[in-house]
């Protein structure tokens, strides 16, 4: 039987490439069996290879011991294998099938504005926002570069323009010394593993490889060609398939290669039908799976019968896309409309979709060369790369964990209901920004700081932890405690918090973990105060944290002082005010020399406002809003600032800064009159106020949420 690539190549016209059947003869090689020795049984094994002629080529110690062996010439495989099984010493031994290629990619050249499944424009008719939403999630993170993603496929033009700085290297292999450094029996493994030729030359002579690479990891912000859904990302390239075919063995030697070398994702754009697959090559899926490795999975465009279109896989199983593995991912296509495919799909064996319609990625001609591919192929790298930027995003998680966050944040399309378990397509801003941060100018509504506690801290000085009245979710964390700099910025981690040459954010380099209002050299040893209190009821309570007055280190000249203030709201916002910033040495004004922003505990995502003044200036009664991406609208509360006075009452309406809300009144708690709609600034709290004649008896009143 065949394994078929999962694409489809689109010519220039549209039309599909006619699939290629595979060659008459076997489906199997004539040269090799896959062996499992059998525990205590290596003597014996081993002169069973001498009496029967056969060789071993590759073993696997993580797959059981398998053995790829290799039989002399004119020996019948079947037979051979049967001779093994008999002898008792193995405990199996099969045939090692061909993997044959669908279809061979056709080369339209270079699209200009294709990349629609990047960030969809309505170009040739799709529809806006029909996409991975990308654009929305590099603002949270476009870097995996500490992320080995293995594409098991044709291999790779390791010299293209916008691959090779993007390909990973064996940081135990010498280039071009003709050696075998690392001791894994391939010589000049440099970026990865060619499983045809057990050398370590992985270049594509099919252009498939190529193509997905580009999906997962073209180098972003290169103003060359496109981007990968992953700015920077290590690829592994490991070649199992040529246009004319590969075998099990090339795949198995592949899967081994990745999980030794250190994968942390496999991309596997290809299908088999259950005829194909034996028990080796499940197995080394599973010594995959163990290593905690995620594989992506293409569902597949057709059924085993090789035409006509989609089928459901729950019924018709296609490999490795219907081994019942948790941490194997399969995915089907969609189109620039965000209509399905047409692709193979599954209720309970295909998880999610991803765009797999004209399809615009790098290939493999010449090193600027690029085109445009159509199949679940495409779609499965999508995945790959989202998965990639996850692990990077979140370390701490393991795959199940990841996978579950892939699957809860996908965007349900109608199309996809009922030929998925999540009834979604990828949503790439989702699955990052859940409990990241946008940022807009807000309202500005001082807090004073009556009745707080000043903090004394010296030059770079940290205050000992200050517990905070509530748990506050910072990128998907909760915190329940923070660190207060002298040089204006927040801290969850007591690390570096002392630092007062402020650096761009995002950045690994430390302090990471911290918010920061106007992160300078600021020096309240010279004059000013710190101080930390809290306001409100729950659930509209807010931690405030003030620099008053506060010193510029840089004494010469004219002395330089800040007046600002953070807050932590409850319902998850984070506000920075600013009120006075302008007063002083004109270098130092303004956030001249000042970074504002937010960074996360990994230092790889973050959100920066300015940065020694660029893109503005911080200004008197500037206020600046964060809010968490996906984070729910909570209700509005409404008090009393005292009871009320003859003739007047002054109400506090809290809610989320930048939500609308409405006061109404009433004289019989039936009849409301809207009286003022309101838009809650950075405090989280409005005060309105009502006067009457003394002579009335009553008054009702009420907030909520405009809509």
């Amino acid at each position: 039987m065949i394994l078929c690539w999962a694409f489809l190549a689109s010519s220039l016209s549209g039309q599909n490439i006619p699939v290629i059947r595979p060659k008459a003869g076997p489906a199997y090689r004539g040269d090799r069996l896959l062996l499992v020795p059998r525990r205590g049984a290596e003597k014996e094994l081993k002169e069973l290879h001498r009496q029967q002629g056969t060789r071993v080529l590759h073993s696997f110690p993580a797959i059981g011991g398998l053995q790829v062996i290799e039989l002399p010439p004119g020996a019948e495989p079947r037979e051979v294998a049967r001779r093994f099984r008999g002898s008792g010493h193995v405990q199996t031994a099969e045939l090692d099938h061909w993997i044959e290629a669908a279809a061979l990619p056709d080369d339209p050249g270079v699209t200009t504005g294709s990349q629609w499944h990047l960030n969809n424009t309505g170009l040739l008719g799709g529809t806006i926002g029909a996409d991975i939403h990308a654009l929305e999630a590099w603002n949270v993170l476009n870097n995996a570069s500490n992320i080995v993603v293995a594409v098991i496929d044709s291999g790779c033009r390791q010299t293209h323009e916008d691959l090779a700085a993007n390909l990973w290297v064996n940081p135990a292999e010498i280039p071009g010394d003709g050696q075998d450094n690392d001791g894994n029996g391939i010589i000049d493994d440099i970026h990865g593993i060619n499983g045809v030729t057990s050398t370590g030359n992985p270049e594509d002579d099919a252009g498939h490889g190529t193509h997905v690479s580009g999906i997962i990891g073209a180098v972003g912000n290169n103003g060359r060609g496109g981007s990968g859904v992953a700015w920077k990302v290590q690829v592994m390239p490991c070649k199992f398939l040529t246009p004319s075919g590969g075998s099990e063995s090339s795949l198995i030697q592949c899967l081994d290669y990745a999980r030794d070398k250190g994968a942390r994702i496999i991309n596997c754009s290809f299908v088999a039908p259950a005829s194909a697959i034996s028990s080796s090559l499940s197995n080394a899926f599973w010594s995959v799976r163990n290593a905690g490795i995620i594989v992506v999975a293409a569902a597949g465009n057709f059924g085993s019968s090789g035409g006509g279109g989609g089928v459901n896989i729950d019924l018709d199983p296609q490999f490795p896309a219907s081994f019942p593995m948790d941490n194997i991912v399969v995915v089907t296509g969609t189109t620039r409309r965000d209509e399905f495919s047409g692709y193979n799909f599954g209720t309970n064996t295909v998880h999610l979709g991803a765009p797999g319609t004209e399809i615009y990625s790098t290939y493999f001609g010449f090193d600027s060369n690029y085109g445009t591919l159509s199949g679940t192929s495409m779609a499965a790298p999508c995945v790959s790369g989202a998965l990639a930027l996850m692990r990077a995003r979140f370390p701490g998680l393991n795959y199940r964990q990841l996978i579950s966050r892939l699957l809860q944040t996908v965007e349900p399309l109608p199309s996809l209901a009922g030929r998925c378990s999540t009834g979604g397509r990828l949503n790439l801003a989702r699955a990052l920004g859940m409990g990241s941060f946008t940022w807009q100018f807000a309202g500005f509504d001082w807090v004073p700081t009556n009745g707080m506690t000043p903090l004394v801290l010296s030059a770079d000085g940290v205050s000992l932890a200050q517990a905070l009245p509530f748990g506050f979710s910072y990128f998907g964390e909760t915190q329940n405690q923070v660190y207060v700099g002298a040089n204006g910025l927040l801290g969850f981690t007591n690390v570096a918090l002392g630092i007062s040459a402020n650096s761009d954010l995002p950045s690994a380099a430390l302090p990471n973990a911290v918010l920061c209002p106007l992160w300078d050299d600021l020096n309240p040893e010279l004059g000013g105060s710190i101080w930390f209190g809290q306001l409100g009821a729950a659930p509209n309570r807010r931690v405030i944290i003030t620099w008053a007055d506060v010193p510029h280190a840089i004494t010469a000249g004219e002395q330089t002082r800040f007046t600002f203030q953070a807050l932590l709201h409850e319902t998850g916002e984070i506000t920075f005010q600013y009120l006075d910033v302008e007063t002083g040495r004109s270098s130092l004004v303004g956030g001249k020399s000042a970074t504002v922003g937010l960074e996360d505990g990994t230092g790889l995502a973050g959100l920066r406002c300015t940065f020694n003044g660029s893109p503005f200036l911080v200004t008197n009664q500037m206020a600046l809003l964060f809010t968490q991406e996906s984070w729910p609208v909570l209700p509005a509360s409404l008090s009393l600032t005292a009871p009320p006075s003859p003739g007047l009452t002054t109400l506090l309406m809290s809610a989320q800064p930048g939500r609308s809300c409405v006061l109404s009144g009433s004289d019989d708690f039936v009849n409301w009159t809207p009286l003022v709609t309101n838009l809650i600034p950075a405090s989280g709290v409005s005060v309105w106020g009502e006067s009457w004649p003394s002579a009335r008896p009553q008054r009702f009143y009420r907030t909520e949420l405009a809509p």
